[in-house]
């Protein structure tokens, strides 16, 4: 197990880091006060790494679960030490980035940091066309990709603006596995009235996300049943809904993705 750093190292470790920072890039999704980090709009994020610590610090003493919104850009660097500083708090740091995607990390998430979280961003995916053939037909609402595909050490919130239009429908997140050459599904999320999603990712990887039309299990619903009803058949449902691991218990108000019937 690494030791842990002095005062004087964690320092030093924030020196060479900060200028991966780049500050100041714009976000260019409006409305990012709707954005699922609680509380705190993009317009309070600070381009200032000084300015950040202070809040944080100010973040953690409060103990309510305050966001320290700051404006990182599309390559970042969170230290060691400052998860060390979270683990375990009840505060919040959001990493806005571009094209209306903010990162954020929950204290709550950090249960040991044994290393920092790097970040680069890029907002294409290099995915082969014979993996997406899999979603052909369903719009593609964001694609991104981490040009370091590692592990992180502690849970990563990604936060999506993908427009009011969408509200209501899910949310669906693939990975590209390159070793299968397949996508495989990492979660769903029935976006807000605002157009936001957020999803969990423990890992750098080349994502992709899709909508989907949604539908909320009601008292005697069954898996079967909800297929009939939607026109699709139950092995179409079954692969839209990997997350739903027995299809004879549908609780009431689980979420079900909705498969086009024609697809």
């Amino acid at each position: 197990m690494k030791k842990r750093r002095t005062k004087t190292a964690l320092l030093w470790l924030i020196s060479v880091l900060v200028p991966l920072m780049q500050p100041g890039q714009p976000v260019e999704a409006a409305g990012m006060q709707g954005i699922l980090l609680g509380q705190g709009a993009y317009e309070e994020a600070t381009d200032d790494w000084e300015i950040m610590l202070e809040r944080l610090d100010a973040a953690i003493a409060n103990g309510k679960g305050e966001n320290v919104n700051f404006s990182a850009g599309n390559r970042f660097t969170v230290p060691e030490g400052i998860l060390e500083k979270m683990s375990g708090k009840n505060a919040t740091l959001g990493l806005h980035t571009s094209n209306g995607v903010t990162f954020s990390v929950s204290g709550m998430d950090v249960t040991a940091a044994d290393g920092p979280i790097n970040m680069e961003v890029i907002f294409d995916a290099e995915i082969p066309e014979d993996a997406v053939s899999r979603i052909q037909g369903y719009p593609i609402v964001k694609q991104f990709r981490m040009a370091e595909q590692e592990n992180y050490p502690c849970r990563v919130n990604v936060h999506m603006a993908l427009g009011e239009e969408n509200a209501g429908k899910h949310a669906i997140l693939y990975s590209y596995n390159e070793a299968g050459g397949n996508l495989q599904q990492e979660g769903s999320f029935r976006i807000t009235n605002d157009g936001y999603a957020m999803f969990g990712l423990n890992r750098g990887d080349e994502y992709i996300v899709i909508t989907m039309d949604g539908y909320t299990a009601q008292p005697g619903d069954t898996f079967s049943g909800i297929a009939v009803r939607h026109g699709v058949s139950l092995q179409k449902l079954q692969e839209a809904n990997p997350q739903i691991t027995d299809i004879d218990r549908i609780g009431i108000g689980q979420q079900v993705n909705i498969p086009k019937s024609g697809v």
